[in-house]
């Protein structure tokens, strides 16, 4: 009978994400995520295939943390003005979870799947592929005579929070007195 695993496939992609937060992806290690994990190295080379499959995990749960959030709120939007707070998903997201709020906001995507297998870049696709729909069909729904409406959307909802939220990342986290000035800001993009 095998030992018992000490950690979690969660609690290591968590682990994960908090290095890459501090040290940035080119950097994180395995080594400094056994050390973050408080298990040894060979538990997480035993655990995934490799740094680069481990890296893609990362971004994927922080975007599909990210996607819980923003695409039900989005597809409740009923109207210009509740799409304009869902601009709002962005900076509370970062807050709630600094780390992933980094891997998502301060990196490029690239960064964590450029060496990844296969199968996690082409989840990482459906991800994407999954929030450019929700766009798509809140445009339509929001702004049904604007032929960009859906990159009015993109501006408003993706654009303007992750500029405003980019500035405090790495470092800080975002303050909670900067979602007016978002809100502000997106109301103004779909007017």
């Amino acid at each position: 009978m095998g030992r018992k695993a000490h950690i979690s496939d969660a609690d290591l992609v968590a682990a994960a994400a908090r290095v890459a937060a501090k040290l940035g992806p080119g950097r994180t290690t395995i080594n400094a995520i056994a050390r973050e994990a408080g298990v040894p190295v060979g538990s997480v080379y035993h655990r995934v295939p490799s740094r680069a499959a481990l890296l893609a995990e990362v971004w994927i749960a922080a975007a599909q943390a990210f996607a819980e959030q923003f695409l039900p709120a989005l597809a409740a939007a009923g109207t210009r003005e509740a799409a304009a707070d869902v601009a709002l998903v962005t900076p509370r997201f970062a807050r709630a979870n600094h780390a992933a709020g980094v891997v998502l906001l301060a990196h490029r995507r690239d960064e964590f799947l450029d060496e990844a297998p296969e199968g996690p870049r082409a989840r990482a696709a459906r991800l994407s592929s999954d929030l450019q729909k929700g766009l798509g069909d809140a445009a339509r729904r929001l702004l049904p005579n604007d032929k960009r409406g859906r990159e009015r959307l993109t501006v408003a909802l993706i654009g303007i929070p992750y500029g405003a939220v980019r500035v405090f990342l790495p470092q800080a986290t975002p303050p909670a007195e900067l979602d007016p000035v978002i809100a502000a800001a997106a109301r103004a993009a779909l007017d």
